[in-house]
């Protein structure tokens, strides 16, 4: 204990002697233990810690070659065609700035297709998710707010479910709201915090 006390009182005097390397040193070791923190954080939340799913073991995510999106007409063929899935849906980054009352801001977003929903398996905390009538053209200016943007933006006012609100100079209609355990998914999107509707339909041949 007594050369452990000998070495600690040794070492601040060195550092005293060169306070310009002692900066550098603590700034050093400041920005290594913040990014290590970070990393964990995101690595805890996506890849060690069950997602809040229904059935998170029997979730796959497919991209071409394990890193690119799918075209969507492969994903539409894939999904007539599949018999090793229960189901299959689509997902898009996506985002928007929000405009109203409050300052503008940009939000990160995802659309997701049909049935996205039903295979995470979660309940929304207010309102509603996704149904058939949303995915039509003209019907599908609809969101689901993740909970962070909705205790951010809204105070957590359950009337914000029938409001609409302006993305990108738009009126999207809020039908719902997903609880705080809830991340809305892939992992390359895990900042997103609201969800529109997705139809590939359109965008078959491409």
């Amino acid at each position: 204990m007594e050369t452990l006390y000998k070495d600690f009182r040794y070492a601040i005097r060195s550092l005293l002697k060169h306070p310009g390397f002692t900066a550098v040193a603590v700034i050093t070791l400041a920005l290594g233990i913040g990014a290590n923190s970070a990393i964990f954080s995101v690595v805890n939340g996506v890849l060690l810690k069950p997602l809040a799913y229904r059935d998170p073991e029997r979730i796959v995510t497919i991209l071409h070659d394990g890193r690119a999106p799918i075209a969507p007409a492969d994903f539409l063929d894939w999904r007539s065609q599949s018999q090793s899935f229960e189901t299959m849906a689509a997902a898009e980054a996506w985002g928007g700035t929000l405009t109203g009352n409050d300052r503008p801001e940009a939000i990160s977003g995802i659309r997701f297709g049909e049935n996205m929903f039903e295979v995470l398996g979660v309940q929304p905390l207010v309102g509603r998710t996704f149904q058939a009538d949303d995915f039509k053209p003209g019907h599908d200016r609809v969101l689901v707010l993740g909970y962070p943007l909705w205790q951010r933006r809204f105070n957590r006012d359950r009337n914000v479910v029938g409001q609409s609100l302006t993305l990108n100079g738009e009126s999207y209609l809020v039908i719902g709201v997903m609880p705080p355990q809830f991340r809305f998914t892939p992992f390359w999107s895990t900042k997103a915090e609201m969800a529109a509707p997705l139809n590939l339909a359109p965008r078959a041949n491409l």
